[in-house]
């Protein structure tokens, strides 16, 4: 049995995760998920993202951000696995 009214579950959901664009290791840039985010990494920052390939959170990497450049427009975030 559920306790609570139907607003106060609604609330608790989480906002959708961010997705970036990340060159992982000199490799090709591909989407990354950043479940625990609602913002962009600045330079320096360690973030924990999922690479969208994957469906599931179990394949978390530990990303640190080396440089950002813009190709086509958009933001890539060239990064290092620590």
């Amino acid at each position: 049995m559920k306790r609570g009214n139907v607003s106060s579950r609604k609330a608790k959901s989480r906002p959708d995760a961010l997705i970036i664009r990340a060159r992982i290791n000199s490799g090709e840039p591909e989407p990354i998920r950043m479940p625990r985010s609602t913002k962009e990494p600045e330079l320096g920052q360690i973030f924990r993202g999922v690479p969208t390939r994957f469906s599931t959170n179990l394949f978390q990497k530990t990303l640190r951000v080396e440089s950002i450049s813009v190709e086509k427009g958009i933001n890539v975030f060239h990064c290092t696995t620590d």
